[in-house]
C-alpha cells in the first residue's frame, strides 16, 4: 500500500479554515512571523510553501529579516507583540549565533514548531504541548492508516531534535518498543529489517531499498531530497512498496507537517 498524506492534510486544513473564520468573526486574526537570516534556496522554497498555506487559510503571514546583531532583539519584540501568535526561527541562524540560545529566547506559547527546550521537555513528560511538526505528522499519519503501535518494534533511522528524538518519545508513549539508529549504528540494515514500523529520516536519497525492509512492515519516509530537479525520499518507493506499506514523497509526511504547522498557529491564537 502507498500511504498518502494529502487526504489527511486536506481534512486538517478544512477544520483549520473553519476555525480561523470563527476567530475572525470575533475580531481575532491568527498571525505567523518567520524570522529569516538566510536566503539559501531551500529556505526560500519552504517559506513560499508556508506563505501559500497561510494565504489559503486566512492566516496573516510575514517574514522578519534579521542578522547576528539583531536576532535576539527581534525575537524578543515578537514575543511581546500581542498581535503575533506564532513564531518560527528559520534554519540556519546567522553564523556565530548559538541556535539553542535563540530557541531559549522564544516564548514557548508562540513556538508553533515545538522546538524550544520547554516544549521538547513536555514531550518527554508526555504533557500536551506544541510538538515538533514532522514528528507529530508521522504519528498522525500512522493513526490515520490504523497502524497499531502497541507492542510494535519500531526502528527510527535519524536522531535529530525535530524528528528522531521526539518521535521516539511519542511512540514510546504509545507502548511501542523503540530502536533509534544513526550513522554510527552497527548492522543498520539488520536493525531496519527487524522493524514492524520503519521511519527513514536520514536525508540520503533512496537509501532504503526492499533489502532493508521486513515483509509486511510499515515504512514512513521522512526524507526530502532533490535529485535531478525532482523531490525524492529516503526510500526507494517502487521496490519497497512491493513488500511493505510505504508513505510517498512528495505527498506524504511533508503534506501533513505543513497542515500541523498551520493548526498550531490557529491553536496559538485561540
Amino acid at each position: 500500500m502507498i500511504l498518502s498524506g494529502v487526504e489527511l492534510a486536506s481534512k486538517i486544513k478544512k477544520e483549520i479554515k473553519e476555525r480561523v473564520e470563527n476567530l475572525k468573526a470575533k475580531g481575532i486574526t491568527p498571525a505567523l512571523r518567520c524570522v529569516v537570516s538566510s536566503e539559501d534556496g531551500s529556505t526560500r522554497v519552504y517559506l513560499n510553501s508556508i506563505k501559500r498555506s497561510c494565504d489559503k487559510l486566512g492566516i496573516d503571514f510575514a517574514e522578519v529579516t534579521t542578522d547576528s546583531n539583531n536576532i535576539l532583539n527581534d525575537v524578543k519584540t515578537l514575543n511581546e507583540d500581542e498581535s503575533v501568535n506564532g513564531i518560527m526561527i528559520m534554519h540556519p541562524v546567522p553564523t556565530g549565533v548559538d541556535e539553542v540560545s535563540v530557541l531559549e529566547s522564544l516564548d514557548p506559547f508562540k513556538d508553533v514548531e515545538g522546538r524550544t527546550p520547554q516544549n521538547l521537555g513536555r514531550v518527554l513528560l508526555n504533557v500536551r504541548s506544541f510538538t515538533p511538526c514532522t514528528a507529530q505528522a508521522v504519528m498522525e499519519l500512522l493513526e490515520y492508516y490504523n497502524v497499531d503501535l502497541q507492542g510494535a518494534n519500531v526502528t527510527i533511522v535519524g536522531r535529530s531534535t525535530t524528528v528522531g528524538k521526539p518521535l521516539s518519545l511519542m511512540m514510546l508513549s504509545k507502548n511501542a518498543t523503540i530502536t533509534v539508529c544513526h550513522s554510527k549504528t552497527r548492522d543498520l540494515m539488520g536493525k531496519s529489517k527487524q522493524a514492524d514500523v520503519l521511519v527513514a529520516a536520514v536525508g540520503r536519497p533512496k537509501m532504503f531499498t526492499a533489502d532493508w525492509v521486513k515483509e509486511g512492515a510499515t515504512v514512513i519516509d521522512v526524507g526530502i531530497n532533490v535529485v535531478n530537479g525532482k523531490v525524492v525520499g529516503d526510500v526507494e518507493l517502487d521496490s519497497v512498496s512491493k513488500k511493505a506499506s510505504v508513505s510517498k514523497v512528495p505527498g506524504g509526511v511533508g503534506s501533513v507537517t505543513n497542515a500541523i504547522l498551520m493548526r498550531n498557529v490557529m491553536k496559538a491564537s485561540s
